[in-house]
């Protein structure tokens, strides 16, 4: 690339890449289906590490769990930042940015060990960084993605010239990555075992090697110790998690066809209006020009190298979602997850290209139209979502500390106060209550992370409300919602539900379903109504006895 071309290039991923940020900071809350909930435990954790009356408090209602699980990275982080003193909704941006800021620092770096002149895709990659799975508020998951990224291209840089120092810096990256997320460390020892075994057939049966047999083993045999020291703690902490949890595979409700319309619609980059389905599309079908051009090249040219084993990494991860189960060691929502990575893995093999300048410069410009266009569309459904968070949230001010409180959805799509919709894409307001919790010392019994063995908190069997409040086979987060309030102390340990915080319960969009009709009863029996916020969206009712 021409030094002018470069330099353009670089200005507009850097300029790009700030603007990644608006939707973050333009907002008081960049709303997460489960961002809140993992906020309010990274707060409890902090609670528990601190001591004092408040871990006397929680200790009564749940435990930290000791295993060493992966998805300790976001709540260690936003535990840390709230210990020096972060407002709790700065934690959680602050850890939203690091995310969007690794991705496609990451990403570029990535692209550049593989192929600087290839450098343009990074750009282009951009577009992948806001996805279904980090609007559903997988922060682990997502940047497990990011890190994957740093990780992999810090072996690419230096897997020639290995020194303790470099093997240490890789094998603290493997760890990163398995306290985020299993699949972003395995992706990473993918893409890292298959150039490794690349490289090495390239060397042994080309017709001319540059070493001999002895020094080629020799070299390779170095590399590959070099790796598996610096796996070995990653490694075993892997093996760990699979013997306590085992496989444990589950059947998938996805059909074969939807799992296919999915793919080939990138349905991952619809994130929180249908609207963006048309843009999502756009990319899908970029991606499939270029590989399109790619393949034809390679064809007509017959020059294949070991980095086009990228190409062959990409048909496993295609495979793997197609053939993918419902879930597996405790992960569950595979499919979404799943994705993306066929795409991420064609991007790099499309990176070990070189694209004509008219192609780079045609890519630059339809990603930056799309780019502008995803803004246009997201960050007004993103303010309507913060400002609807805020009003859930105002409900804090008739909620003192050392209370039990139960938020119960009735929209989860959220509401705005006109009636509308939030978002018609994803359930943005299921665990939005929990921000509740971040502002005072209570217990939130919305909690699901807590019921779910997979996360730094766990519920005390006698006060699991996911166990104790069913009520006709239906459960918290059913839509819309049930709980069985009044007989709660008694199947609890006389455990008590001091308030409850409805959202859009008045004109919800189920009418007199049973489950809202019961919900109303046991509110009039047992609870009296405290608070409604400004249009009337939530309501605090306040156990009736209580603080009179």
């Amino acid at each position: 690339m021409k030094p002018s071309f470069a330099f353009a290039e670089r200005v507009l991923f850097f300029v790009l890449l700030a603007l990644q940020l608006v939707p973050l900071w333009s907002v008081h809350y960049f709303l997460t289906g489960d961002g809140p909930c993992h906020l309010y435990n990274a707060k409890v954790l902090l609670d528990f590490f601190q001591g004092g009356e408040a871990k006397s408090f929680f200790s009564s209602w749940m435990f930290v769990n000791t295993a060493l699980e992966p998805n300790w990275f976001s709540h260690a982080t936003m535990s840390l930042l709230m210990g020096l003193g972060t407002p709790p909704f700065l934690a959680e941006k602050l850890l939203q940015t690091f995310y969007v800021l690794a991705f496609g620092l990451g990403l570029r770096f990535m692209i550049r060990q593989l192929n600087p002149n290839a450098l343009f895709l990074s750009t282009f990659g951009l577009l992948l960084t806001y996805h279904h799975v980090f609007q559903m508020g997988f922060y682990n998951y997502s940047c497990s993605l990011a890190i994957m990224f740093w990780t992999t291209g810090y072996w690419l840089k230096h897997r020639q010239d290995w020194n303790a120092g470099r093997m240490l810096g890789l094998g603290l990256g493997f760890v990163l990555l398995y306290f985020c997320h299993p699949i972003g460390l395995l992706l990473s020892f993918l893409m890292i075992g298959s150039v490794f075994l690349a490289e090495l057939s390239n060397q042994v049966f080309r017709k001319k090697p540059v070493m001999n047999t002895a020094q080629t083993w020799r070299y390779f045999g170095k590399n590959v110790l070099s790796l598996l020291i610096s796996a070995l703690p990653a490694l075993l902490l892997f093996a760990e998690y699979i013997a306590r949890k085992g496989l444990n595979a589950s059947p998938r409700s996805e059909s074969n066809r939807r799992i296919w319309v999915d793919f080939r619609e990138l349905s991952a980059l619809s994130i929180i209006s249908r609207t963006e389905r048309f843009w999502a599309i756009g990319i899908a079908i970029l991606f499939l020009l270029m590989a399109i051009w790619g393949i034809r090249f390679k064809i007509k040219t017959r020059s294949w190298y070991f980095k086009d084993v990228f190409l062959a990494v990409f048909g496993i991860t295609l495979l793997i979602y197609f053939f993918q189960p419902g879930g597996i060691a405790g992960a569950g929502v595979l499919a979404i997850r799943l994705q993306l990575l066929p795409y991420l893995m064609l991007l790099f093999w499309l990176a070990t290209l070189d694209f004509p300048k008219r192609v780079q410069s045609a890519v630059l410009l339809l990603s930056s139209f799309i780019f502008l266009a995803f803004m246009c569309i997201r960050i007004p459904n993103h303010l309507k979502a913060s400002d609807a968070a805020e009003e859930y949230s105002s409900a804090v001010s008739v909620i003192p500390d050392g209370v039990s409180v139960l938020p119960l959805s009735f929209d989860h799509n959220g509401r705005t106060p006109d009636g509308k919709q939030v978002s018609d894409r994803i359930w943005l307001f299921m665990h939005a209550g929990d921000y509740i919790g971040t502002q005072r010392q209570v217990v939130m019994l919305g909690n699901y992370e807590a019921a779910t063995h997979n996360f730094p908190l766990i519920w005390r069997p006698e006060r699991n409300p996911f166990e104790r409040l069913g009520m006709d086979g239906a459960y918290l987060e059913s839509q819309p919602p049930i709980a069985n309030l009044l007989e709660y102390p008694q199947k609890s340990e006389n455990a008590t539900i001091d308030f409850v915080v409805t959202w859009c319960m008045d004109g919800n969009p189920y009418g007199n379903h049973p489950n809202v009709q019961k919900m109303q009863q046991q509110l009039e029996i047992g609870y009296d109504l405290v608070f409604t916020s400004k249009n009337g969206l939530a309501k605090v009712f306040r156990l009736k006895g209580l603080l009179r």
